[in-house]
């Protein structure tokens, strides 16, 4: 049986357009989404992104500022989870 596991990428591009750089967690939820998301991003961008996550069911987690850019966490509040720790992902039969 071969299991294909994809990052929504909604999600995804989403992320790309408002940060300098992003992590997606290993663990997806049932419909695609990663558990965790780190954001690195400029403060001018902080509202406009935490609205467009809340929509798609994040919720702002832990925030560390500096002086033009914040690392910001958001956590998936659907706690339906894919464990992809214990799948294999390599494609075999």
């Amino acid at each position: 049986m071969c299991i294909y596991l994809k990052v929504n990428t909604t999600i995804e591009n989403i992320c790309y357009e408002y940060c300098e750089d992003v992590m997606f967690s290993i663990d997806i939820s049932s419909t695609g989404k990663p558990i965790k998301i780190i954001a690195y991003l400029k403060y001018e961008y902080i509202p406009e992104l935490s609205k467009i996550l809340s929509n798609h069911g994040y919720n702002y987690r832990n925030k560390r500022s500096g002086k033009y850019y914040t690392l910001i966490h958001f956590e998936y509040l659907n706690k339906e989870v894919i464990d992809t720790n214990n799948i294999d992902l390599s494609g075999e039969v």
